[in-house]
């Protein structure tokens, strides 16, 4: 069995796609990666990763065009019996391939797609990834995705048979060796709040920021980056609280659950702003979980269904 598996990000600090490639390598079958430049691992496992160029001036029209024309003639040279199209922007390419020189297509829809918080107030392009989505996901062998919510919306939405639901679970394991954060990172709080993800809008990153000023033994550490990583800093320097704010960047998932561990409570404080955010059921959520750390999250569907029924955390 031959997998080409498509993601549309550099995959070395993409833990969920690491997660999936690990299992297909671990059931001893072949697999191809084709992702973007950016990343410094050469391969995965057995895996080889094709690293295809991205523009010099990247929108994500551009980034979506040229990738998707790329993976198309690369994934038809590797000829997989199966294509693994990583959330809609690289479906498109998957389809292509499997029309091409067949094969089946699983179409693994992270999330609510056309409902993204980047898509608001912008009808058109929302409407083109709406009707793009309906026209290919008629031509995919097999759905997943990362919850129930989402299954029941997708499958309401395209009358299709319901997704399966594979969650962004971490996996358990050896036991972890916390990372001492305040050392680390230079911190005299004492208690310690993390993170983990990109560093966007939608996130509650500024009002966590802004909640710190009042909880003088507390101390905010971000595991991540992204677009509001300068203006978390300056937020902080003028809020007085930088000595109590850190950004650490990315981390290799090898080594994540050693800081996340060594926090006392992880944050997830996502805005109910767009559909996909209010159904959303992150991977941080269970890598808290899983290394221990008490997670305080929204008080949204998905979240409050995992986090309160099982007694896990704080909803707010």
């Amino acid at each position: 069995m031959h997998i080409v598996f498509f993601i549309l990000n550099p995959f070395d600090y993409d833990s969920r796609a690491q997660l999936i490639c690990h299992d297909i390598l671990s059931s001893g079958w072949r697999l191809d990666i084709i992702a973007t430049i950016g990343g410094k691992i050469p391969s995965f496992g057995n895996a080889d990763i094709h690293r295809l160029p991205q523009p010099v001036w990247p929108t994500r029209k551009r980034r979506f065009i040229e990738y998707n024309i790329r993976a198309t003639s690369l994934a038809k040279r590797l000829r997989a019996d199966i294509y693994h199209a990583v959330d809609l922007d690289t479906l498109w390419a998957a389809v292509n391939a499997a029309r091409a020189v067949g094969g089946k297509v699983v179409y693994e829809s992270r999330e609510l797609y056309t409902e993204l918080m980047s898509l608001s107030g912008r009808p058109i392009v929302r409407a083109f990834w709406s009707i793009l989505e309906k026209k290919l996901i008629r031509k995919v062998d097999v759905v997943v995705t990362v919850n129930q919510a989402i299954a029941e919306e997708m499958t309401k939405r395209y009358r299709i048979n319901p997704p399966e639901i594979v969650m962004n679970v971490a996996r358990s394991g050896e036991s972890i060796e916390p990372i001492d954060l305040r050392k680390e990172f230079n911190l005299q709080s004492k208690f310690v709040l993390i993170f983990q993800g990109i560093l966007r809008p939608g996130q509650g990153i500024l009002r966590a920021i802004e909640l710190i000023v009042y909880l003088p033994e507390v101390s905010l550490v971000f595991i991540g980056d992204g677009p509001l990583r300068d203006t978390i800093e300056k937020r902080a320097n003028d809020l007085g609280i930088s000595n109590r704010v850190r950004i650490a960047g990315k981390i290799e998932p090898g080594r994540l659950a050693h800081y996340t561990s060594g926090a006392d409570a992880g944050l997830i404080l996502i805005e109910p702003v767009a559909l996909n955010n209010r159904l959303a059921l992150p991977q941080k959520l269970f890598q808290y979980i899983s290394a221990e750390t008490p997670p305080i999250v929204s008080d949204l569907p998905m979240l409050r269904q995992i986090v309160q029924e099982d007694k896990l955390g704080l909803v707010l």
